[in-house]
């Protein structure tokens, strides 16, 4: 029997390789339960290196992003958005925009970046999927080793330089009530 490559394998997704239709069907549900949450979603052309922002109210997505990566930027992006917006969790967000000492900020950083990661794992299996959960995983730790690299090095790294797989799985988070508000905007790169 053939040897196939781990993203042919079902549960084992490579950030990357993750199939078409596993992606369709995440951004279909993934939008209507984000609309559902009471978050607007629009697409519009940012100034790069920005792949998507929110203020509260919004989540808006670069249509010039790779599919995949607009997948999860709704996901991460709906997770921080909570963490903005949700009374009982705001007093967390005063260490990530206070802390002055770097190994500290790493710490609250990394911490606020895996909160948000759960909120978009329980918003993923509250619409019903739970096929990509490795994917999502993965994509998380990817997506934190670039912005790891970004603190350590003051530049963009090359994305394939920090793709992760087999990562431990997100553990996802119970969504807190939502009061929604205006908030200062913040994006992705």
């Amino acid at each position: 029997m053939p040897s196939l490559p781990g993203h042919e394998i079902h549960g084992a997704r490579l950030v990357g390789q993750a199939p078409a239709d596993d992606l369709v069907n995440v951004w279909t549900k993934a939008t209507s339960a984000i609309v559902k949450h009471g978050f607007a979603l629009e697409y519009r052309d940012l100034e790069s290196p920005k792949t998507g922002i929110f203020d509260g109210l919004r989540i808006v997505i670069d249509p010039d992003v790779r599919f995949e990566m607009q997948c999860f930027l709704l996901l991460h992006l709906f997770g921080h958005s909570v963490q903005w917006v949700a009374p009982s969790i705001e007093h967390k967000l005063d260490d990530l925009q206070h802390t002055t000492e770097r190994a500290r900020f790493m710490e609250v950083l990394h911490a606020y970046e895996h909160e948000a990661a759960g909120f978009g794992m329980t918003l993923l299996h509250q619409a019903g999927v739970a096929t990509v959960d490795q994917w999502y995983s993965d994509f998380v730790q990817t997506d934190w080793q670039y912005v790891e690299k970004y603190y350590e090095t003051g530049a963009l790294p090359d994305w394939t330089t920090c793709v992760a797989s087999g990562c431990p799985l997100i553990v996802p988070v119970p969504i807190p009530e939502l009061r929604h508000r205006q908030v200062e905007v913040r994006f992705a790169f």
